[in-house]
């Protein structure tokens, strides 16, 4: 077998060695991904059971509560436009 033959043959094994490792990772990537979005949409489900009770503290607080119940529904929001624009970047 000729050098060149020889190295041809080496070449297109290293390249279907890689193109196997790189489907391997691709996969992987995809698991690491659709898990990671299953949590977020378990965060965002959590943050927005947090806001419907906050909302329901906020309509019958006192008038000096619900500026304390309105910082904490702020937070909640923000955090809810965060994780909302998380999945939809994903």
């Amino acid at each position: 077998m000729s050098e060149r033959l020889e190295y041809v043959q080496q070449l297109e094994t290293k390249i279907t060695d890689a193109q196997a490792h790189l489907d391997k990772l691709k996969a992987e990537q995809k698991e690491v991904l659709v898990t990671a979005q299953h949590e977020e949409i378990e965060n965002l489900e959590k943050y927005l059971d947090e806001a419907n009770v906050s909302l329901e503290g906020l309509s019958s607080a006192s008038e000096d509560a619900w500026h304390s119940l309105k910082e904490d529904v702020d937070r909640l929001l923000t955090s809810i436009r965060e994780t909302v624009e998380k999945l939809l970047r994903k």
